[in-house]
């Protein structure tokens, strides 16, 4: 896999990580009856959504560790040179 996709892989679970542990705090912090629109299982009663907070911020953990494997190696094959199309190629000679 080339170091351009681990990285696109990395930036999009790290920002999907991140988005599902503001719903899991907003799904601890708020109100069950006050819970804005854009948040599912919005309906009328009291309490807050433990159970809906816990599974949110699991899937933010897990998606932010995935988010650091792929971005790890893709850091470590910048390093290595191995990430890129050109690594395959063998040096130019100088001609002088």
């Amino acid at each position: 896999m080339s170091s351009t996709a681990r990285w696109v892989i990395c930036a999009i679970c790290a920002v999907l990580g991140v988005i599902a542990l503001i719903y899991a705090v907003i799904y601890l912090a708020v109100p069950i009856h006050s819970l804005p629109g854009f948040v599912p299982g919005h309906k009328a009663g009291a309490g807050h959504y433990h159970k809906r907070a816990l599974l949110t911020a699991i899937i933010g953990i897990v998606l932010l560790a995935i988010a650091a494997f792929f971005g790890i190696g893709a850091r470590n094959a910048n390093k290595a040179g191995t990430g890129g199309p050109r690594s395959s190629e063998a040096p130019v000679p100088d001609g002088s």
